[in-house]
């Protein structure tokens, strides 16, 4: 973590037993024995060594039809591949989630589908994190006292007082696919769509589950800061993340799907994975040709590897820095990333009804949801390719206080004043952040 990073200290979540008590217990009299110096620098730990093992591909494949091949049906492919439907992911769109056939082997299966003309991809349903899914030990509980929430030093950084003069995101609605949101949290949940869904359990729940899981409060964080961002916006909360923060491609390509069809205008998604996903990338695609600005977090690896859906052609993929603009050491980077937001002791609302700090991109992702909340709240007429210019156009470069990365954290550091300043002057730049195949023709 950055030097210039004052000590955080707070209650620290560090054993399963202890978060069962937080989650079920009065926080303030559950946490009171555990005050303690927070320890960012042991936050980032690799994912495996701090949770317990997951498949990263499910035994199940996805397919899309091809419409312009005869006899491209769901039932004459199950029938030559052994497979059975297990339902549809978008049946209009012909997109399907398929399960070989007992002892097949799932590479070879997939390989056949993929030099089959009647289907336009097949790929496996891969596994999808929260880039802070990996232990407890950077999350400091700060009790149910608002006050350090709204006196953080994003706000400021930012121009959020100034931009609330010209918007607040009223009328705009955020999903925020993740682990869900603490449903009845005083900080959200007047701010709550009716339109929610649990891609986890299979209901219209999307409560961010107490327990042991080392993401339990991921989702309620990451819209706690939409929420500060955009005060008037609505939050759609989406649950595709368990506790531990694992999730698949297929069910945050349904969550994309369901968020675009209730009217987001925004998708966060503070989730990703190495793999390049043709599902992900078809539905992301669609949905921005349809309006919605799609922003992911780049990820906590400390390197250039892609990180998918961030680095997708129509979404904007957003790293971390600190009060100082500094990159910190969790950080990915890459020509790939496209802006940079604040990441580093964040504070914002948890699980039980309280308030917290916590650091990766998955915080830096929401500053931008919720700044593209307040330009499309402002101007509803805008595009994805338009609101990302203005976010980009009028972000302020970090390659001065990060000159061994310049170029790898996007085009700056945003700043919502400025881009509400520029729209409302009818400014808006011509960046090409976003390719112009992100909107749709005519």
């Amino acid at each position: 973590m950055c030097h210039t990073l004052q000590r955080l200290t707070g209650r620290i979540f560090q054993m399963s037993a202890i978060l069962l008590a937080l989650a079920v217990a009065a926080p303030l009299a559950s946490a009171a024995s555990l005050e303690q110096p927070a320890s960012p620098q042991r936050t980032f730990l690799p994912l495996v060594l701090s949770r317990q093992s997951a498949p990263s591909v499910l035994d199940e494949i996805i397919v899309k039809l091809n419409p312009a091949q005869p006899g491209a049906t769901i039932d004459a492919i199950n029938q030559v591949y052994s497979t059975t439907t297990i339902r549809a992911l978008a049946s209009t769109r012909g997109i399907y989630l398929l399960r070989p056939a007992p002892n097949a082997d799932l590479d070879q299966v997939i390989s056949d589908m993929e030099d089959d003309p009647r289907l336009l991809y097949a790929e496996p349903n891969r596994a999808t994190d929260a880039p802070e899914a990996i232990g407890r030990l950077g999350f400091a509980w700060g009790g149910p006292d608002p006050g350090p929430y709204h006196g953080q030093y994003a706000p400021a950084l930012l121009g959020l007082p100034a931009a609330h003069a010209l918007s607040q995101g009223a009328g705009v609605v955020v999903a925020v696919v993740d682990t869900g949101v603490q449903l009845d949290h005083p900080n959200l949940a007047a701010h709550l769509t009716a339109a929610a869904i649990d891609f986890v359990d299979g209901d219209a729940t999307p409560q961010d589950e107490p327990g042991s899981g080392f993401a339990v409060g991921h989702g309620t964080h990451v819209a706690g800061i939409v929420r500060l961002v955009a005060p008037q916006a609505r939050i759609m909360p989406i649950r595709v993340l368990d506790t531990d923060g694992r999730g698949y491609s297929a069910a945050v390509a349904e969550a994309i799907l369901f968020a675009q069809e209730n009217g987001a205008r925004v998708i966060n998604l503070s989730l990703g994975m190495p793999e390049q996903s043709d599902l992900l990338e078809d539905v992301i695609e669609d949905a921005a040709e349809a309006g919605v600005v799609i922003v992911a977090a780049a990820g906590n690896l400390n390197s250039n590897q892609l990180q998918f859906p961030a680095a997708s052609e129509c979404a904007l993929g957003v790293t971390a820095v600190d009060a100082n603009r500094v990159k910190p050491p969790f950080a990915s980077y890459g020509q790939w990333v496209l802006l940079s937001a604040p990441g580093v002791g964040i504070q914002s609302s948890v699980p039980v009804s309280g308030y917290g700090v916590w650091s990766g991109t998955s915080m830096a992702a929401p500053f931008v949801a919720g700044q593209a909340a307040l330009l499309l709240s402002r101007d509803p007429s805008l595009n994805v390719v338009q609101v990302a210019d203005l976010i980009g156009g009028t972000a302020t470069s970090v390659n001065p206080t990060n000159p061994g990365y310049p170029g790898q954290l996007g085009v700056g550091l945003i700043h919502a004043a400025a881009s509400l300043n520029a729209l409302v002057a009818g400014n808006i730049p011509d960046l090409g952040l976003l390719d112009e195949d992100c909107v749709a023709d005519g």
